[in-house]
């Protein structure tokens, strides 16, 4: 008998001729390698590392090379039906020729993102789930993240800069754009720099908020049915500049701590003061979701279009909508809207959706005829 095994794997990498390697736990659905250690042992600083889709989680990784890693989703629509599920992902640097910087990941489901070693730089994350917390404040000793972008994804957990008060040092120039943050206390904690830029996402749920100081968030929405989005009396946003968010709730912020307290723009009452800035945000406005039954938490099956009547149509600063679906990053479909897979985005590489064998045996120099779907997920 022989095993007849399809792979549709093209991804534009920084080096033109890399290398492309493939990981497999499945016993059934075989590859190149049996572990992502064995593959990043052979390969090279810009090569490709696919990580196929599998019912078993694959156990956590370290990634000490500059490579481009793409899973087969977290929520794939197609025939196998299976994700690329990574316990958990380090990200390691060393004094020597160990570097992750300049990595990609695409199409992973996992817990946390995290640093051992020294900070890797130039980190691009898009179209996973994370299911724990982002770390970008580590390392031995104690470094910041500098150039990392997030778009696309959906975060479980909070993301976390390393700022700890106004005055603390925190992550730099990173970007966080068209992502969806799924229910209450998935939040952004601890940055403290006008190089963050927080734009065109969505938060679900209360306490979005957290010990942040000089960021910039633009055309983000808030919803929830109660709550406020500055997480907690005296440790939300100070010195923030906001333009064109739309929060559904009047309520932005603790009334103890923070004047007016159903503005954005307000000043911190609290030890030390301090204003926050901006123009244009929407406060006490339904922004008009296309099918959306539950404000505080990710429904898979929900649309969070915007309406033609909603306020936040072509309102960005940039003239898009606000929220996931305006700005440069737009978030893509995986599937027809209420489908389940409509924010469930798979890789921007052609991938193999369904594979029929039509004649399940064949005389020796016969011909095998199998029909096969494709689609590039763009």
């Amino acid at each position: 008998m022989r095993k007849i095994l399809v792979i549709a794997t093209l991804f534009a990498c920084t080096t033109t001729f890399a290398t492309v390697r493939t990981v497999s736990n499945n016993p059934t659905r075989p590859a190149q390698f049996t572990t992502f250690a064995a593959a990043q042992s052979a390969s090279v600083n810009g090569d490709t590392i696919y990580i196929y889709g599998s019912p078993f989680q694959y156990p956590a990784i370290s990634i000490n090379k500059r490579l481009v890693i793409i899973g087969a989703g977290y929520n794939p629509n197609n025939q196998f039906g299976q994700p690329t599920n990574i316990a958990n992902i380090d990200l390691f640097r060393d004094t020597g020729v160990n570097n992750a910087t300049g990595s990609v990941l695409t199409g992973i489901l996992t817990s946390r993102l995290d640093i051992t070693g020294l900070m890797s730089n130039n980190i691009r994350v898009f179209r996973c789930r994370f299911t724990s917390y982002i770390n970008m404040a580590g390392g031995s000793p104690t470094a910041y993240a500098d150039g990392w972008t997030f778009y696309n994804n959906i975060f479980d957990s909070y993301i976390y800069g390393g700022a700890n008060s106004r005055t603390s040092q925190s992550a730099t120039n990173i970007i966080i754009a068209n992502n969806i943050f799924s229910n209450t206390n998935t939040y952004l904690y601890g940055f403290n720099s006008n190089s963050i830029i927080v734009d065109h996402n969505l938060f679900l749920g209360a306490n979005n908020l957290f010990q942040i100081y000089n960021i910039i968030i633009t055309n983000n929405i808030f919803t929830r049915t109660t709550g406020t989005v500055f997480y907690g009396g005296g440790t939300g946003p100070v010195l923030c500049t906001f333009n064109n968010n739309i929060s559904n709730q009047s309520t932005i912020a603790d009334p103890s701590s923070y004047t007016p307290a159903n503005s954005f723009i307000n000043t911190f009452t609290g030890t030390g003061g301090g204003s926050n800035f901006g123009a244009g945000n929407f406060v006490g406005v339904d922004p008009l979701y296309a099918a959306v039954s539950n404000f505080n938490g990710y429904v898979a099956t929900a649309n969070y279009r915007l309406q033609a009547g909603s306020v936040g149509k072509n309102a960005a600063t940039d003239g898009t909508d606000i929220g996931i679906y305006g700005g440069s990053y737009p978030f893509p479909s995986g599937g027809a809207v209420g489908s389940g897979y409509d924010t469930s985005p798979m890789p921007p590489i052609p991938q193999v959706t369904e594979l029929n064998i039509q004649n399940a045996t064949v005389p020796v120099n016969g011909t095998l005829n199998v029909n096969v779907k494709a689609t590039v997920n763009n």
